[in-house]
């Protein structure tokens, strides 16, 4: 087993993705301001996507996807990660965004990206943002993990999950790129790709480092987020939770389900993504206090049951709690100062 070296790669690749994507015989794609995204329009039991990828989530009015929600009059959005988007969620019903839709009585538009940082959740709002008179950032992860897991952590937008798959494909010209995907170009063959040096990849010297710049660049592109909502809109933003049987007793069902012991990424007893997020947690809710930005965490001691998946996904059940919680916030908020978006 690799010592202190983390490794978020090769586990995609041999699993197309995660594990999760290979339960629900689904892909990421190339998309052209996300990065990547589910494949569109999908349709099962379990997912089903709109023209950009995006989950549909419940309502009381009926499924909800990007182009109904604007043409209904928008409602609420939730952004952030796989965990907004409910990659352990059994079917579209069981995600927060459905949750909290039924909760609030509206409809909630589900733009978690899967495998997403902060900067693909402002990309991910930018067509949806003017309309919503609710925004739940419900993330945290995205920039941590990366940043901790990451050959370029301090890059201009921030490392990203599958950096080494997506250094691949940059290293070939765009339409080439395209001539090989149609067969237009049946005798190129691929360049080995540069790979970083040993000394390269993170061994945690610089982990405070990492961390603190992690914590500003969610606090940053959460501001670019309020920037672009409306001014009477009630922006939150829920820290997603983080289980570890050190920070949650863990119940009988999630144990059996899912080895919260294992190593991550090849780290002897977890460390040090899990020794670190407390401290992330604080700097962002300080970030947050200064930004004016209501800030909630939806820790893992809150949560009973079976609610873990594993480390950062939340069963049906756990996605019905992290709802409850963020309504109870949503609540707390004082009122906007204009009616919000009327439901039809």
């Amino acid at each position: 087993m690799a010592k202190e070296v983390s490794d978020h790669e090769s586990f995609a690749i041999r699993h197309r993705g995660g594990v999760m994507f290979e339960r629900y015989d689904i892909d990421l794609h190339l998309h052209p301001y996300l990065g990547y995204a589910l494949a569109r329009n999908h349709r099962s039991e379990a997912i089903n996507t709109d023209e950009e990828g995006f989950r549909h989530a419940d309502s009381r009015f009926g499924s909800v996807d990007g182009p109904g929600w604007r043409a209904a009059g928008g409602g609420g959005v939730v952004l952030g990660n796989s965990t907004a988007f409910g990659m352990a969620a059994t079917c579209d019903h069981g995600t927060v965004a459905s949750h909290l839709a039924l909760l609030r009585g509206d409809r909630q538009l589900n733009l978690g990206v899967v495998g997403g940082n902060s900067v693909q959740e402002v990309v991910a709002g930018l067509p949806y943002l003017d309309l919503a008179d609710t925004v739940v950032v419900f993330s945290g992860a995205g920039d941590y993990w990366t940043s901790l897991a990451s050959w370029t952590p301090f890059s201009a937008w921030g490392p990203l999950f599958f950096e080494g798959t997506l250094t691949s494909l940059t290293s070939i010209p765009l339409f080439q790129l395209a001539a090989v995907a149609t067969g237009a170009d049946p005798d190129w063959r691929p360049q080995p790709a540069p790979k970083p040096d040993a000394a390269d990849r993170p061994d945690f010297a610089d982990v405070v480092e990492r961390v603190e710049a992690a914590a500003a660049r969610q606090v940053r592109n959460l501001s670019a987020v309020r920037r672009l909502a409306r001014p009477d809109a009630r922006l939150l933003f829920a820290l997603q939770p983080f289980a570890t049987p050190r920070s949650r007793r863990l119940s009988a069902e999630e144990m059996e389900h899912f080895d919260f012991h294992m190593p991550m990424f090849g780290q002897e007893k977890n460390r040090p993504f899990e020794h670190h997020w407390g401290r992330f947690a604080e700097l962002v809710a300080k970030g947050c206090g200064e930004l004016g930005v209501p800030f909630t965490d939806i820790s893992a001691d809150r949560f009973e049951g079976f609610a873990f998946s594993d480390h950062f996904h939340l069963t049906d059940e756990g996605n019905r709690q992290a709802a409850v919680m963020i309504h109870e916030a949503l609540a707390a908020l004082p009122a906007p100062t204009t009616p919000p978006t009327a439901q039809p």
